[in-house]
């Protein structure tokens, strides 16, 4: 199996996601069919199972009575909180998986549900036409030992978001491509005595911190992975990424003192008080938004710096059928639908999603419903997922997540040196991939 994937081609991506997490929802009765209508999906009524308050949830859920109408299949989209999707799913599986036909499937799920015969593959279903369709690399991020589990809605990974005028009135004319330019572009916009700073190096303990670690190590021309998909964790590139982080941080000073993540980096460059930070295609609509964001008009995109590779982990979120599904040709009929250019197309256009089609992608491109700065954002996202490769698709990979957290956050609260938190990661690491 092929742990890392480098996309062919690049993908217009843009996002306007911001999960709303809502109360936790109970899974529904089990699907019912009409046996005359096994064969077409007609008279059956599905459950789709996906995130509670996501703008996805809220698209689909409008869209579902023209998939009804096309097909005569009947749909009940349930939403789960996020934080609560994983261990439901993975409960009604475990329990016998009829509660859900359709899943939405945050990528390093997919191994670990397709390892233990909780998702349908879906190679047999998918036409060479429609596959074709798909960017390259795409699918991969749905796929486990060879086989495909799922189809892509959104593949994107983390850009840097920068505010010209602060670059600017450093005397920086163009957002810095290596580390050492962003580096000292992040000394020259610091000034602790009105409480700017240049960036904000991620320290909490979570899934958000190893990704960003993640993506630090691929820039620095290494992975969390060998060629054969064991753990590494323990090398040169790693050490690199963890003394590119405290150099900023303590060195410099061009990051706030304390361990930070996604919510307060976010929140405070909305807030106008950090020049550049790390994060996802979403925050463009929110940077660019004045009711969210105090910079909206002092806000652009570029690629991720790079020592040497300007790079980042891709991560998708896509549609499955559950294995336990009574539906399963309803489930396919759904995933087929939402996962079409026309769906894609019309997702894209509303959200400024991302779009893992190439006729969708193509079509959304040329519409004129795009500004130029959302054009010029796109081709940024576009040319990141082209460059980057994704996750290790394996079952261990959150147990990976957990190692690299723990690693970072040892070390950025000064609890460990890099050598010690590399050393106890990889380990881990070890440990999650035997057993």
């Amino acid at each position: 199996m092929t742990m890392t994937r480098r996309a062919a081609r690049p993908l217009a991506l843009a996002t306007a996601l911001s999960a709303v997490l809502l109360g936790a929802a109970c899974a529904p009765s089990p699907t019912s069919s009409d046996d005359s209508s096994a064969g077409s999906g007609k008279g059956t009524t599905i459950t789709v199972g996906m995130e509670a308050g996501s703008p996805h949830e809220a698209f689909y859920k409008k869209a579902a009575a023209d998939f009804t109408e096309e097909t005569g299949i009947k749909v009940q989209i349930l939403g789960v909180p996020h934080d609560n999707m994983h261990q439901q799913f993975l409960s009604d599986a475990i329990a016998g998986g009829t509660a859900y036909d359709v899943l939405m499937v945050d990528q390093p799920w997919v191994s670990e549900f397709a390892a233990n015969g909780y998702l349908e593959p879906l190679d047999d279903r998918l036409s060479d036409e429609d596959r074709s369709d798909f960017v390259a690399g795409t699918l991969d991020t749905e796929s486990y030992d060879g086989k495909l589990y799922g189809l892509p809605f959104l593949v994107h990974n983390l850009v840097t978001y920068y505010r010209p005028s602060m670059l600017e009135a450093a005397g920086i004319d163009a957002p810095p491509t290596t580390w050492e330019q962003y580096r000292e572009a992040a000394r020259l916009t610091t000034d602790p005595g009105t409480g700017t700073y240049g960036t904000m190096i991620p320290g909490n303990r979570d899934g958000e911190v190893a990704t960003r670690f993640e993506s630090y190590v691929q820039q620095a021309g290494g992975d969390i992975v060998d060629a054969q998909g064991k753990p590494d964790i323990d090398t040169p590139q790693a050490r690199a990424a963890l003394q590119m982080m405290t150099e900023i941080q303590f060195d410099d000073g061009s990051s706030p003192a304390g361990l930070h993540d996604l919510s307060a980096i976010q929140g405070q460059f909305l807030e106008g008080k950090i020049a550049m930070v790390s994060v996802w295609p979403y925050l463009w609509a929110m940077a660019t938004d004045p009711e969210q964001s105090k910079i909206a008009d002092d806000v652009a995109v570029a690629l991720n710096p790079g020592n040497p590779d300007q790079v980042a982990t891709t991560f998708s979120w896509g549609l499955g059928v559950s294995a336990g599904s009574d539906a399963k040709d309803a489930a396919w009929t759904f995933v087929s639908w939402a996962t079409s250019t026309d769906v894609l197309t019309r997702k894209g256009i509303e959200q400024l999603s991302p779009v893992p089609r190439t006729s969708a992608m193509d079509a959304i491109a040329q519409s004129d419903e795009l500004s130029e700065a959302d054009r010029k954002a796109l081709a940024v996202f576009s040319d990141s997922v082209a460059r980057s490769t994704t996750m290790p698709m394996t079952p261990a990979y959150s147990a990976y997540q957990s190692a690299m957290s723990e690693a970072v956050s040892s070390v950025m609260s000064r609890q460990a040196t890099p050598d010690q938190a590399l050393a106890t990661a990889q380990k881990q690491m070890e440990q999650a991939d035997e057993g």
